[in-house]
């Protein structure tokens, strides 16, 4: 169920944020708890990643900081949609999870798995020309995330929501098609970001890039003995 509430209204008495500064502060703020420490921090969730409001309010992090009205404009004014809201039907209380990026192991965020590779046209994962020695050698890295994450295109284009960070100067093309035959799992998150665990290291080979390139379009070499399938993926 959606969460429905009134922008001009300020349950907890609280003013609405104006300053971009503070709320992306709490968007940040927001995104550490939400996606990475909600288990350390104490506090319960769903299994879906959905928590409390009432909760996020009373943590340290937020108390005597931000209102729930706050938190409403953060979600809103949000351009990548990371974070969703819901009415909790047992309690009638708001909850708020992160879409996606999460390192617990414990959040099943809701996805839907890619199972036609004619769905996505264009897969790419964003990052930096500083990665590319490490990214060559060793393959795309989930990192300290459950998922590894892509963009169904380059940033700003039609349908391209979130998946990559704005700044980023490098972009990798994903084989879709190949990656699928070899068994490799894809989903796609309610904000349209694509998501692969990778193999059972967390790893997406280089033999499935299709290609690599800047962001004035130079090609970057993807090393030949990449496509060998000497290793355990």
């Amino acid at each position: 169920m959606a969460a429905k509430y009134n922008q001009s209204a300020t349950p907890n008495g609280g003013r609405s944020i104006n300053s971009p500064a503070k709320l992306i502060q709490l968007s940040k703020t927001l995104s550490w708890l939400l996606r990475h420490a909600v288990i350390k921090e104490g506090l319960q969730f769903q299994p879906d990643g959905y928590i409390f409001i009432d909760d996020v309010l009373r943590h340290h992090s937020f108390a005597n900081k931000y209102t729930i009205d706050d938190i409403h404009q953060c979600v809103t004014i949000d351009g990548k949609k990371r974070f969703g809201l819901k009415i909790d039907e047992a309690t009638g209380k708001e909850m708020i999870r992160a879409h996606q990026g999460h390192s617990l192991e414990e959040a099943d965020v809701q996805m839907r798995e890619i199972v036609n590779p004619d769905e996505f046209s264009t897969i790419i994962h964003g990052t930096y020309t500083k990665y590319w020695p490490s990214i060559q050698d060793k393959g795309l890295s989930r990192m300290n995330r459950t998922h590894i994450h892509f963009a169904p295109g380059l940033p700003k284009e039609s349908g391209v929501i979130s998946g990559m960070r704005g700044s980023a100067n490098l972009y990798i093309y994903i084989d879709l098609e190949k990656a699928l035959k070899d068994d490799f799992k894809f989903f796609v998150s309610n904000n349209n970001v694509i998501l692969c665990p990778g193999d059972v290291n967390g790893f997406l080979p280089v033999r499935y890039f299709r290609s690599v390139e800047n962001r004035r379009g130079e090609k970057f070499p993807i090393p030949i003995d990449s496509f060998t399938t000497n290793d355990s993926t």
